[in-house]
């Protein structure tokens, strides 16, 4: 039997928003599956309306890829590294939470791209009139990327950068062009080589011939003009584990299936009560054999997982679903003896190099880390590699060698070494994605979902590969639950 750990606390529910106060003083019971940024943001808003909201997540601690670990003295994240500006849902997280004072700004972030040559040019990670400067483009491209940059910002109203899908209304063929095809041919080929290309593969472990352009025209828009992202006080996970002292959290508790029984069901477990308002409909069975009835279910894990979670979905989920894919990333993270000046370095996708992403961050005692860390991010053709050959908990063989050669007296100087391997780190948006997901969304808010009311699911494969699209997406999938609650009561008045 899985061991469980579980928080409770009563919230305020003081100055609530209008479309979060209690629906009824009678609530109905809602399972949240995955304590994610996503399932925990829809736990914590069902929660704020009234709803008897209980979150179940397979690991030991909350947070999902938005967290924080530590193996003996190295610190380093479970995914998400930065918080962009411009998630609205986040940000009144954050006003909720009065957590106000936990953005940490970093300003004009930048990285060193490396060529095959040896040569250098800065890279400007938040897009400004300092990428013109960047080595290797045309002056027809310069202007290109002057004419450019006004043409996304004259969108930044009219696409939501939590909503991938926002940008099918400027123009639907978005959906079907590749990232590359789109860059060579708004602003060229050495722009999508010397500046998109890196960027996508060292931050996000992409290359761009396998994404649409939907992430691309709905992020650039609100990015031009902005010279700030943001990292967490106390680590990246400290806005999950705020949101679970909020809530009801089974942690380490691994859910074996979800089961929605309709008029044809065969759930008769009657160990747990019936709500007062509906008979309950849709079961919850642990990975220890209990099985839990509940009014409403809450499907926040990666859509690869809940494929596997999901019994008997209705088509538009099962086609949906078998549509979702993630990529995987690969890091190593070296505890080294010396100290390093700060550096981070990207390479060009022909540079002979498995490390997409370089750097050196100096010891800090005072945020938990007590040794200089290297961090190295694989390519993704060298995830790829690892994958193939078995190398997935010792990425470092593949780095050793590279290393040995750009640091003097690495073997002697290195302490530890932490082998991080996601093998779903972000959902890919490919050509055709956005289509599929928006008519998902259309199906799932749709007015007989009221009747038959399926699993309700969000996270980021269901919005935006960012946790602030992911955030997003739990907000919106609790007014599904809220919606489809408020008229089932009305309709049993």
């Amino acid at each position: 039997m899985n061991s469980s750990k579980d928080h409770h606390a009563i919230g305020s529910q003081d100055g609530i928003p209008n479309q979060w106060q209690p629906v009824s003083s009678m609530p109905q019971r809602v399972a949240v599956v995955g304590a994610g940024i996503a399932g925990l943001t829809a736990a914590y808003r069902l929660k704020q309306a009234g709803m008897d909201v209980t979150v179940f997540e397979a690991q030991p601690v909350v947070g999902g890829r938005m967290g924080d670990r530590k193996v003996g003295d190295i610190a380093f994240n479970s995914g998400a590294r930065l918080v962009y500006p411009f998630g609205k849902s986040f940000n009144r997280l954050i006003a909720d939470l009065s957590l106000d004072d936990i953005l940490v700004p970093l300003k004009n972030l930048t990285a060193q791209c490396v060529a095959p040559s040896g040569s250098r040019h800065t890279i400007e990670l938040m897009p400004s009139a300092r990428s013109l400067a960047t080595p290797g483009l045309r002056l027809t491209e310069r202007l290109a990327m002057i004419r450019h940059a006004v043409q996304m910002r004259a969108l930044k109203s009219r696409v939501d950068p939590d909503w991938a899908i926002s940008a099918l209304g400027v123009d639907a063929t978005f959906d079907q062009m590749t990232l590359a095809a789109y860059t060579r041919d708004r602003v060229g080929p050495n722009v999508l080589k010397n500046i998109v290309e890196p960027v996508f593969r060292a931050t996000r472990s992409f290359n761009p011939e396998t994404l649409s352009a939907l992430f691309y025209l709905t992020t650039v828009p609100h990015l031009i003009g902005e010279d700030t992202v943001y990292t967490l006080k106390g680590g990246m996970g400290r806005v999950c584990h705020a949101l679970a002292a909020q809530l009801t959290v089974r942690t380490g508790v691994r859910v074996a299936s979800i089961e929605r029984h309709g008029a044809s069901g065969t759930a008769n477990d009657t160990q747990t009560p019936h709500s007062p308002w509906t008979q309950p409909d849709m079961t919850l069975t642990l990975d220890h054999g209990e099985v839990l009835h509940f009014d409403h279910i809450v499907c926040a894990v990666e859509g690869s997982l809940a494929r596997q979670l999901v019994k008997r979905p209705l088509e538009p989920e099962r086609a949906m679903l078998d549509s979702v894919h993630y990529n995987a990333l690969g890091v190593v993270h070296y505890g080294f003896a010396g100290p390093l000046p700060p550096m981070m370095n990207f390479a060009t996708r022909d540079t002979p190099s498995r490390i997409a992403t370089y750097q050196q961050l100096p010891a800090a005692p005072s945020q938990g880390r007590p040794l200089t860390q290297i961090y190295c991010q694989l390519t993704p053709e060298a995830a790829d590699e690892a994958r193939e050959r078995g190398l997935t908990d010792n990425l470092d063989a593949l780095l050793r060698d590279e290393l040995r050669a750009r640091i003097p007296d690495f073997d002697a100087q290195v302490l530890s070494v932490v082998n991080q391997w996601i093998p779903h780190k972000l959902p890919v948006f490919s050509p055709g994605y956005g289509a599929r997901l928006q008519a998902f969304w259309q199906w799932q808010e749709g007015p007989a979902r009221v009747v038959d009311r399926p699993v309700v699911y969000c996270g980021d494969w269901t919005a935006q590969a960012l946790l602030t699209g992911a955030c997003a997406s739990g907000e919106r999938a609790a007014r599904i639950v809220l919606e489809r609650a408020s008229k089932r009561m009305v309709q049993r008045a």
